[in-house]
């Protein structure tokens, strides 16, 4: 089912001019960093196509009301495998911290739709192009 996800979200990208640069997961447990076997995989699959690919993972302990850190944990692929980078590596936008805390106090999280939502019920968007303005609007980045 992965592949058929992986193959329908890349002729999306492709066809909107964008490319898949990479794959980010947040765990269900808190305190779980891990990522899992397929998610490894498909992510794997995205670098196959895109040398610079990312795996990122949300570090869900740094997920607060009052955000002051990202709670990322980025790896690149390079070297045939996933190597961590440093936080000083990347940068977020100006706003994106305290945007990522309003929209968790307003708990958006549960409007996200992945791919198996869409599986289970094709009403259901897996661009999340609802969610996305909401968070361009709380961003200021709309129009």
């Amino acid at each position: 089912m992965a592949e058929v996800a992986l193959t329908q979200i890349d002729h999306w990208a492709a066809s909107a001019g964008f490319v898949i640069a990479g794959y980010y997961l947040a765990n269900e447990n808190l305190r779980d960093l891990s990522h899992e076997k397929m998610g490894h995989r498909i992510a794997e699959k995205i670098a196959d196509n895109f040398s610079s690919a990312c795996l990122v993972v949300i570090d869900n302990r740094n997920l607060t009301l009052n955000m002051d850190n990202a709670a990322l944990c980025v790896s690149q692929f390079a070297d045939g495998k996933w190597k961590p980078r440093d936080k000083s590596s990347f940068s977020l936008a100006r706003n994106s911290l305290d945007t990522a805390a309003t929209l968790i106090q307003r708990r958006t999280y549960e409007e996200l739709m992945d791919f198996d939502n869409h599986l289970d019920d094709i009403s259901q968007d897996w661009r999340n192009l609802s969610l996305n303005l909401e968070v361009d609007e709380e961003a200021g980045t709309v129009g």
